[in-house]
């Protein structure tokens, strides 16, 4: 169905010549060099229709490109008939500009659709690169390469840096008990509700499952430990409606600060894990540094 339409434009062409000849078979003047040259020029568009037929999947660029392929084709073709017979006529050569122009102008609006569409499909590549599918926050990969590029800044500058992780208590017994819908939803709630209670400059990246890591710059591990207790405390209050009982949820945190003496990112990690292995392994919902 795809092609019917420039191979009916090939064979409106066709008739359209023929009709032309028979009507003007007394008065007919070859020109054979213009035939050649237009012609070959008119097959060319009638292969461009083809080309947009098949390349083109973004629908509003394909009908551009095919409305404006269709009016320069036409210009040509009006151009090849001038240049074949003797007797065109002036207003010909205006109908001609006419279709040319409104081609162009139709094949240069879907360039410029056409390059805005990549535009925003490269950005939506970039951010699912970087985020998490579920969430909207960072993920994993992107936050390792800010924490090592953190650390590095805070060793050779010697400032204070804070790295807490965060796992969402009894998570499979959620996710077991009311579904995976339900699971997501309170991924998705517990994630808010930390991003609101977080600076600009602070970086929240879900490493996978219901475990998720927060960095924050130029803070101490003391305000570090306030801002996890901030977080413990408003995810208590979160509730998640269901047909039955509401879903309510805690939250187990580890906290731990850059040491001078730290010499890998990796060291910092592995401090966080063992505080929030800590909380987890003495009754959940707290928060330990370490």
């Amino acid at each position: 169905m795809k092609y019917i339409y420039p191979v009916l434009v090939l064979l409106l062409s066709f008739v359209f010549i023929m009709v032309e000849t028979n009507v003007n078979q007394r008065s007919i003047d070859l020109n054979y060099f213009g035939l050649a040259a237009y012609g070959s020029i008119t097959i060319i568009m009638l292969l461009a229709l083809f080309i947009v037929q098949k390349i083109s999947d973004i629908q509003e660029v394909y009908f551009y490109l095919l409305a404006g392929f269709s009016f320069v084709y036409v210009s040509l073709l009006t151009a090849t008939l001038k240049n074949v017979y003797t007797y065109a006529v002036s207003d010909v050569s205006i109908l001609e500009d006419l279709f040319r122009l409104v081609g162009f102008g139709f094949v240069i609006v879907a360039i410029i659709k056409w390059i805005k569409y990549n535009e925003e499909v490269k950005q939506r590549l970039i951010e699912l690169a970087s985020t998490d599918d579920l969430t909207g926050i960072m993920n994993r990969r992107v936050f390792d390469i800010e924490l090592i590029r953190e650390f590095a800044n805070a060793k050779r500058y010697n400032k204070s840096l804070s790295l807490i992780t965060v796992d969402i208590d009894n998570f499979k017994i959620i996710n077991d008990k009311h579904g995976h819908f339900m699971g997501d939803l309170v991924l998705k709630l517990f994630t808010n509700e930390v991003l609101s209670l977080l600076r600009q400059g602070d970086l929240f990246s879900r490493w996978g499952g219901d475990e998720f890591s927060i960095l924050l710059p130029q803070t101490s591990g003391k305000n570090a430990l306030r801002v996890a207790e901030k977080i413990r405390f408003a995810i208590k209050n979160i509730h998640v409606k269901t047909d039955h009982d509401p879903i309510y949820f805690t939250v187990s945190l580890g906290i731990t600060e850059f040491l001078s003496e730290d010499q890998d990112h990796l060291i910092m990690v592995e401090r966080a894990d063992k505080a929030l292995y800590e909380a987890k392994e003495s009754g959940r919902d707290k928060s330990v540094p370490r």
